[in-house]
């Protein structure tokens, strides 16, 4: 990639996460050149950070190619990405501009890849969809302990299950209006919902032959960890990013490895009552996402885009996911989280922020497409989460 005047671009800069994004880029220690997009100058200056404004709306490729073509990264925050994404990773791929984003639309990411592989392929630019919460914890996590595995047993893993549901946090107004405009869109149409039941719908071949991957869909009591787990919200999304990102790197755990991902409860009585009440409550917000009327209703009611939780529910926010690894008798467990920061935002804004700088500063692997991030960044990310504070550790398996 030619010199550009620079090494990141963060786009959508006055929205909710993408406030915190660059704050965090401001205040970190690597100092890139950098700017801020999006389409109100006034509100961009408001923002006090000292880089340069550039104007780019959504809708308009021409102001998004321009400010491709200056920039080695994109990282954009402007969600529902299946409403405002398509036209900047098009011009991304088209520009050999790497990109990252934090999308977790399974049917987005689907018609992304058909739509920008090949030619990112060509051009080099690495398209890093879902570098937040979702997904980093899930592919990363997963390429770690299979590193953890395979340095402790001398082969990988056949099989991982990643346990979430050790966390604290709140919701923004744009991760729920990306829930419900993919519900609507599985409401209206049958290959929507095709892609989303596919389990490899991500893969370089969705249609090839592999091992059944059914997601979750009830409580089950978990021997190997000694509790009761139940469906987790984001595994529907998250499993395929893993499976993309085994497949890419040529299937280096083998052909029938296994992912899949569950919510944690409690050990003990408390702990099946935790999983029915969430079980159940899972199964009613499905039930009313497929119904136009009650979608709608739930749509007014929940909480908008541009709001989230406050500054001090950031702060005193945290996640753990724990990931165990399995080949016959041998086993590890391996613990991924942020002590420091929830999960949907303070630690996602590390985590996106982190992939930018990553993407743009640090020597990675050549070649191009859409990509996931632990086949796009591998180690060179894991080093600089562990530096900004998250936990990438082998941990103690006692159950």
């Amino acid at each position: 990639m030619a010199r550009r005047d620079f090494d990141l671009v963060v786009f959508g800069a006055t929205g909710y996460t993408g406030s915190l994004v660059a704050k965090y880029l401001a205040s970190h220690t690597d100092r890139p050149r950098w700017a801020i997009a999006g389409r109100n100058a006034g509100k961009l200056e408001t923002l006090g950070l000292g880089v340069p404004v550039l104007i780019a709306d959504a809708t308009d490729r021409a102001s998004l190619d321009a400010v491709a073509a200056r920039t080695r990264v994109v990282c954009t925050t402007v969600g529902p990405y299946a409403k405002h994404g398509d036209a900047l990773v098009a011009a991304c791929a088209e520009a050999g501009t790497h990109y990252c984003d934090l999308t977790g639309e399974l049917q987005w990411h689907y018609r992304m890849i058909q739509a920008n592989h090949e030619r990112a392929q060509a051009t080099g630019a690495k398209l890093v969809h879902s570098c937040g919460y979702d997904s980093i914890p899930s592919d990363l996590g997963t390429w770690a302990a299979q590193q953890a595995f395979i340095a402790k047993y001398g082969h990988p893993a056949e099989r991982v299950t990643a346990y979430y549901g050790e966390a604290s946090g709140g919701l923004s107004g744009g991760t729920v209006a990306s829930g419900i405009g993919t519900a609507r869109e599985a409401s209206e149409s049958k290959e929507v919902r095709r892609v989303l039941g596919n389990p490899y719908a991500l893969d370089p071949d969705p249609e090839a032959v592999r091992p059944a991957a059914p997601d979750e869909s009830s409580i089950r009591w978990d021997k190997a960890m000694g509790m009761y787990t139940a469906p987790f919200v984001m595994a529907q999304y998250n499993t395929r990013i893993v499976r993309r990102g085994h497949a890419l790197a040529g299937f280096p755990w083998g052909p029938d490895f296994r992912y899949r991902e569950v919510m944690s409860a409690p050990k003990g009585p408390a702990g099946l009552v935790r999983a029915v009440a969430f079980t159940a409550g899972l199964g009613a917000i499905a039930f009313a996402l497929k119904r136009p009327a009650l979608r709608e209703m739930l749509a007014k009611r929940v909480p908008q885009p541009g709001s989230g939780p406050s500054e001090q529910q950031r702060e005193r926010g945290h996640w753990k996911a724990r990931f165990l690894a399995e080949r016959g008798d041998d086993k590890l467990l391996f613990v991924v989280g942020d002590k420091d920061g929830d999960p949907g935002y303070k630690s996602t804004s590390k985590m996106l922020g982190e992939s930018a700088l990553c993407l743009a500063l640090d020597e990675l692997p050549g070649g191009g497409g859409c990509l996931t991030p632990a086949t796009a960044m591998d180690g060179k990310l894991l080093d600089r989460l562990r530096r900004a504070g998250l936990t990438f550790e082998e941990g103690t398996l006692t159950a």
